[in-house]
């Protein structure tokens, strides 16, 4: 949860994690489903995500699609390593974050970015199908934390009625 100076009100914050290389098209009007439901039963304000492979980029189409009836809402790149003087931010995001607070060696910084953005996360949306990889480590965390994991494969009608 972050704190908003402007509001002095706290936001809620959903992260989203899922392999790159799968296609989750088909899941795009439950994830919508899903997000919809956060935003207005659950108060969440704040989605975070790496843009990194299939799943980042499919809810970024959806939050990037939201807005339009959810302005107030906002969607940051969380980066994993300090942008080079190229990067160019992705219309569908509202601000960058780096939030590794001490240098790392690049192969680890993927996974502490993950677990730095589980930690700030209320919430995890996951498109995690496998039991390796970065986004299903994301995920396990996230349980250990004790944060609530909602798998787009797990049965639709059992993700809407958890939250």
């Amino acid at each position: 949860m972050s704190f908003s100076q402007e509001d002095g009100i706290f936001l809620k914050i959903c992260a989203f994690f899922g392999h790159s290389y799968v296609d989750y098209t088909p899941y795009k009007e439950q994830l919508k489903k899903i997000i919809i439901k956060l935003i207005e039963k659950c108060g969440v304000m704040q989605f975070y995500d790496g843009y990194r492979g299939n799943f980042d980029k499919i809810c970024a189409q959806i939050i990037y699609e939201l807005k339009l009836t959810y302005p107030n809402i906002k969607h940051i790149m969380v980066l994993s390593y300090h942008p080079n003087s190229e990067f160019c931010l992705p219309k569908s995001y509202d601000e960058t974050v780096y939030l590794l607070e001490k240098a790392v060696p690049p192969k680890y910084a993927i996974s502490r970015t993950n677990r730095c953005i589980v930690d700030r996360a209320d919430y995890v949306v996951s498109g995690v199908r496998y039991t390796y990889g970065g986004a299903w480590s994301a995920c396990a965390y996230a349980q250990r934390r004790k944060k609530q994991v909602i798998n787009i494969f797990e049965q639709e009608n059992n993700i809407i009625s958890s939250l």
